[in-house]
């Protein structure tokens, strides 16, 4: 009897959709996710209390004396690049794959040394103002820590890259408390288009992400705004409009980016000093407006509830480009994503103030989220996460009916302008390679591999030196 009943479970287990305990593993990946993104966190907070009382880097440059905005990322940043450099001779690997590179053309495997090496040069160079988003290191250690749990679990390649995928969606999820959005992430930029059957174990870890989050660190949305209220249709024209202005500017912006780096990384190829003087330029920066330092959280805040002069405005947006490039240039390592939101909601915000799109204070925050998520759009190539995302920061949901045909427009003329997205470079493509193999069909062995693992060169640094930062966020 128990034999039989043994073969039938057997038998019940063996013709099994290979998702259903899939389920089961993106939910631990989740919860672990969650916990090493707050890690990381807390981490920050750490080493910013030994020079502020501060949780937030504006409010922490704004109490420090001129010198002490100066010294302080210059420092940083030249002690992230002596992590980096000295951690990379000692384990003599340059760089491990990204985690879109481990998920679309790699094998889930995400060498631990180099990584760590990365994540702690990003924690001290974000941890002193470094104009660089610490999000993006934050999903790199959730898909780390993912790709460990898969290789402890001795998984083929196919689920390693599944599982991976779960903790980055995790991941996001946890440092944006956006769990579609984070799911959206996964879909439209590693995956290139939803593929239901695996989307089901990215969003169980995405949404257990944002719930272990919730109920162990903190609660409610990342940002707190007025309720924006029904949207007409003429919004709809003014939300086009930003779109368009951002699918113009979003290239632009990507291709200063890439400029910036290929030639300061020629010019200057040693990582420390590289990254002390970007820090040195951040630090100068913030001597004019304080509102330069950290990834731009604050400033996005401060621009959904509070009024902005447009000089100040404009002054704080361009210092944050110059402070944006300069850091992406020196190969710090951190992301771009939430220092973009905050590019775009200026963008918005700007818009508002030259066309007099109303004085409201939910209007100003209808068009900040707008320029948000075309901005977004246009660089990621990605509209329905960028209109989801800003919707879900907010938890505003009149906002989407904006956002929406906005980030459409943005992503189409972005894409129109420029063929390569932020994250082109992150998963491990070449220029004309857009070949991707749904992760269920290899899992399930429908048909092998299209896409085949790539190395990934940066441009502009000379062989062997590793490249000190990661582009995704």
């Amino acid at each position: 009897m128990s034999s039989a009943l043994f073969g039938r479970l057997r038998l019940f287990w063996q013709n099994l959709d290979p998702m259903v305990p899939m389920t089961l593993v993106s939910a631990l990946v989740g919860f672990v996710s969650a916990i090493a993104v707050e890690g990381f966190r807390q981490a920050m907070y750490a080493i910013m209390r030994l020079y502020s009382t501060q949780e937030h880097l504006v409010a922490a440059a704004a109490g420090l004396p001129l010198w002490a905005r100066v010294v302080i990322p210059t420092v940083g940043a030249t002690l992230g690049g002596l992590v980096m450099w000295a951690g990379h001779r000692w384990i003599k690997r340059p760089r491990g794959p990204e985690y879109m590179e481990a998920v679309l053309v790699g094998d889930g495997v995400l060498p631990l040394g180099p990584n760590l090496t990365r994540t702690l040069s990003s924690l001290v160079g974000v941890s002193s103002g470094i104009t660089i988003g610490r999000e993006g290191t934050m999903i790199q250690f959730a898909a780390v820590v993912s790709s460990l749990l898969g290789r402890l679990g001795r998984t083929d390649a196919a689920h390693r890259r599944l599982i991976v995928a779960c903790g980055a969606a995790a991941g996001f999820a946890g440092a944006y408390h956006a769990p579609i959005a984070g799911t959206l992430f996964v879909a439209e930029v590693i995956l290139g288009g939803l593929a239901l059957r695996e989307i089901a174990a990215v969003l169980i870890a995405a949404v257990m992400g944002e719930l272990t989050t919730q109920a162990l660190f903190a609660t409610g949305p990342l940002y707190l705004s007025h309720t924006i209220p029904v949207v007409g249709f003429s919004d709809l024209l003014d939300a086009v409009f930003i779109g368009v202005l951002a699918g113009l500017l979003g290239p632009a912006f990507l291709w200063l980016l890439d400029t910036a780096r290929k030639r300061y990384q020629s010019w200057l190829g040693f990582l420390p000093l590289r990254m002390g003087l970007a820090g040195l330029l951040i630090g100068l920066l913030s001597t004019i407006r304080p509102e330069v330092w950290g990834n731009g959280y604050s400033v996005v805040q401060s621009m959904l509830v509070e009024h902005w002069a447009l000089s100040t405005l404009v002054l704080v947006f361009v210092l944050r480009i110059v402070a944006v490039t300069a850091a992406s240039a020196a190969g710090i390592p951190g992301g771009v994503l939430t220092p973009t939101l905050m590019l775009g909601g200026a963008i918005g915000l700007m818009v508002q103030h030259m066309a007099l799109l109303g004085d409201a204070t939910h209007a100003q925050a209808l068009w900040v989220l707008v320029g948000m998520g075309s901005l977004l759009a246009a660089t990621t190539h990605a509209p329905a996460m960028s209109a989801i995302m800003v919707f879900e920061i907010t938890r505003n949901y009149n906002v989407v009916l904006a956002a929406m045909p906005a980030c459409v427009v943005a992503s189409v003329l972005g894409s129109l302008l420029r063929e390569r997205s932020v994250y082109a470079e992150a998963l491990g493509l070449k220029e004309g390679m857009t070949t991707r193999t749904s992760l269920f069909d290899a899992i399930t062995g429908r048909h092998p591999r299209a896409a085949q693992p790539v190395a990934v060169s940066v441009p502009g640094d000379s062989p062997p030196p590793p490249q000190g930062g990661q582009r995704s966020d």
